[in-house]
């Protein structure tokens, strides 16, 4: 059975290694999520900026969290920053609050979004409106953004400023970024703290840190941070991030998720092919009879019927010298007057006894006809000789 189970195993392994080699060797896809995350590399991730912040905070500590304003609103004060990144922020009122207040007393708080809703704007008295403003300049969608502090204007691919705010009610601001009258990004003071808005989270990123000049324009925005240590929360792009299993720590690295997966396929393939040879019927056979009493029987009945009674004592004699022959290594052509002397000594039986079972044979041989008596004394004779000796 394991020699047939051999080709499954086979095939098994073999797509263990295919699947292996392909993770192995092919090329990672180009993650264009919006993740905004200090640690993701691809175009829309924050490594590049994670790298730069520090030189516009005084090189002070980045804390990386992902946790809501409320959660952390213990830790946040006039001595640190807040900063936030996401494509769309919905603040509830205790967000907002804890927010407000934490401004009020000091704090300095960047949040680039594209799109904020909630109490936070109507508390500021903010009016966004979405972008339908673009220019074709070198075959490409894109519009331009002028940097209040540089005096200078930057050009933006349309999805990166689809947003602006056309109106603030608040009395103390300050515009950072417009486009004619669309504000993209100005500063309230608020308390003894301010709060900076961007609608251009996506100039933060790697692919627009990258692009032409644009890491002046992000600089601009960025210089407004005092020198103060950071604290940067993903939650209101990310979530939580934590794998809500016990397989976490596997799931969350890619080689042991891979082992994690191609050990899940193995088993899978191993009850298929295991369960398919269990289940298999396997046939009732019936074993063989022994045909050779059977056949005994029908012989003696048919000798007993017939009553050939010398026949039968013929051919039981005959058997009892081939046992002889068999067991002891005896044989009648050999039968001399030592004969009697071996058999003894091999069988542990009186001479006397020995030779008065050979007398009655030889006397069943000259008789012309064996009664049934004789017969039963002759089968006696040689039962007994076998029950002492065999």
């Amino acid at each position: 059975m394991l020699k047939g189970d051999r080709k499954y195993y086979a095939i098994i392994l073999f797509v263990l290694v295919v699947l292996f080699t392909i993770q192995q060797f092919q090329k990672e896809a180009t993650n264009y999520d919006h993740t905004f995350s200090y640690k993701d590399k691809n175009p829309y991730g924050g490594y590049v900026l994670s790298e730069l912040l520090p030189d516009f905070i005084g090189n002070y500590e980045i804390e990386h969290l992902n946790l809501t304003l409320y959660e952390i609103q213990d830790q946040l004060g006039p001595e640190v920053n807040l900063f936030i990144l996401a494509d769309a922020i919905v603040f509830d009122e205790q967000d907002t609050k804890v927010l407000l207040d934490a401004v009020a007393e000091g704090m300095t708080a960047f949040i680039g979004v594209a799109d904020i809703a909630g109490k936070l704007e109507d508390t500021l008295g903010i009016s966004r409106r979405q972008s339908d403003l673009y220019e074709v300049v070198n075959n490409q969608d894109t519009i331009a953004i002028r940097s209040e502090s540089l005096e200078k204007s930057f050009r933006f691919k349309r999805d990166a400023s689809r947003t602006y705010y056309n109106g603030i009610d608040s009395i103390d601001y300050r515009i950072l970024a417009r486009r004619d009258d669309n504000i993209h990004g100005f500063k309230v003071l608020h308390g003894k703290g301010e709060l900076i808005i961007s609608t251009m989270p996506l100039a933060f990123t790697n692919n627009y840190l990258f692009y032409q000049e644009n890491a002046d324009f992000a600089a601009s925005i960025l210089n407004d941070l005092p020198n103060k240590p950071t604290i940067w929360t993903e939650y209101y792009q990310l979530g939580r991030m934590v794998v809500q299993t016990p397989l976490r720590v596997v799931l969350t690295s890619p080689p042991l998720k891979l082992a994690y997966g191609l050990t899940m396929l193995a088993l899978l393939l191993f009850m298929v092919f295991e369960a398919k040879r269990k289940q298999r019927i396997i046939p009732i056979i019936t074993p063989l009879s022994n045909s050779t009493l059977t056949f005994v029987r029908t012989i003696g009945n048919l000798y007993l019927k017939s009553g050939d009674h010398k026949d039968i004592a013929l051919k039981r004699i005959q058997y009892f010298h081939e046992f002889l022959r068999e067991k002891y290594y005896l044989n009648l052509k050999e039968f001399g007057p030592d004969y009697f002397n071996k058999l003894s000594a091999k069988t542990g039986k009186d001479i006397s006894e020995i030779k008065s079972l050979f007398d009655f044979m030889e006397r069943i041989k000259q008789m012309p006809k064996v009664e049934t008596s004789d017969l039963k004394k002759l089968n006696s004779l040689i039962e007994s000789f076998y029950g002492r000796n065999n």
